[in-house]
């Protein structure tokens, strides 16, 4: 893995967190609480989820383990629009800090996930895939509110 597979990498992840920052602009006041199912979480909580999630693989760079139960729940967040979205930009600034830190030592450091030892390239991957598997469930929750998705969203003929 070198420069070029983590700058393209990062695109992709650009685009990917883009879809959700377009959603998130997208969804009325009145449905964040929405929830398609009593023990599926809220749009905001959702959302709040995946920077959380995000919080995780940050921290996963920076110790090289994976430990998902140290995750921040902030539910705080989840009361405003704004809160959520700011939460996400600095996650994201601090991605962009966390992948300029790593420089050549990217090539060939590992993270330690429960039984094996991934790449760090691996490790990104997973997560822009829950980022992704996020989005899937977000289309679902607009379908059965009946709302539109993002013009963005229509990559996947979605909307």
């Amino acid at each position: 893995m070198g420069v070029d597979s983590l700058e393209q990498w990062a695109a992709e992840w650009a685009h990917t967190r883009q879809l959700t920052y377009d959603l998130l602009a997208a969804l009325p006041y009145a449905v964040l609480n929405f929830s398609p199912h009593p023990e599926f979480g809220t749009f905001a909580r959702q959302i709040r989820h995946i920077g959380d999630v995000q919080a995780c693989y940050l921290m996963g760079l920076d110790t090289a383990k994976m430990d998902f139960g140290a995750r921040p729940h902030q539910r705080a967040l989840e009361q405003s629009k704004d809160h959520l979205e700011r939460y996400l930009r600095d996650l994201d600034v601090q991605l962009t800090q966390a992948l300029r830190s790593l420089g050549g030592e990217g090539a060939v450091r590992h993270i330690a996930w429960e039984d094996e030892e991934i790449t760090v390239l691996q490790h990104l991957m997973r997560l822009l895939q829950h980022e992704t598997l996020h989005h899937g469930m977000l289309a679902l929750y607009a379908k059965v509110a009946d709302l539109p998705l993002p013009p963005s969203w229509r990559l996947w003929s979605l909307t």
